[in-house]
């Protein structure tokens, strides 16, 4: 069950990454780095829920993928 340890690993590498840029994304998107909001038509009424959306989303993709690589095989 090796492969299946490192792919979990790779996997959960790659989905905490996900949500890391997530989280950053938000923030950038939450000062205005760039002229993004502009950009992406994105208006102050909801700039909040965007936020959240992302920032929710961000939280749960490092969490399961800090679970994936923590797993554990049963003897």
């Amino acid at each position: 069950m090796r492969p299946r340890r490192i792919l979990g690993a790779i996997v959960g590498t790659v989905q905490g990454l996900i949500g890391v840029l997530a989280v950053i994304f938000a923030y950038i998107l939450y000062i205005d780095f760039f002229g993004l909001q502009a950009w992406l038509d994105v208006t102050a009424e909801f700039l909040p829920l965007y936020m959240l959306a992302l920032i929710v989303f961000g939280f749960f993709s490092i969490m399961s993928g800090l679970f994936l690589i923590t797993e554990r095989e049963l003897p």
